[in-house]
């Protein structure tokens, strides 16, 4: 299968926008690392979140930092 490596330009406001979304993103994923934290504590504990509040990791994947970095990276 080709590769199709379609280059088009981006400009200045553009990618601020998307920027912006990929720190917002970023932030949201830090917290949720913070609050998935804060569970496991708890449960070594013996006081385990209510199954109906426990985060839910949205990726359930470990490069999910990396993937971000890598697009702020693109960016330039």
């Amino acid at each position: 299968m080709a590769n199709d490596h379609s280059t088009f330009t981006l400009n200045g406001e553009t990618i601020a926008r998307i920027r912006d979304a990929l720190l917002i993103g970023l932030a949201a994923f830090g917290e949720i690392e913070r609050l998935s934290a804060v569970q496991e504590i708890r449960a070594m504990k013996g006081k385990p979140v209510k199954k109906d509040l426990r985060v839910i990791h949205p990726t359930g994947a470990s490069d999910t930092v990396s993937r971000f970095a890598d697009a702020l990276r693109t960016l330039g």
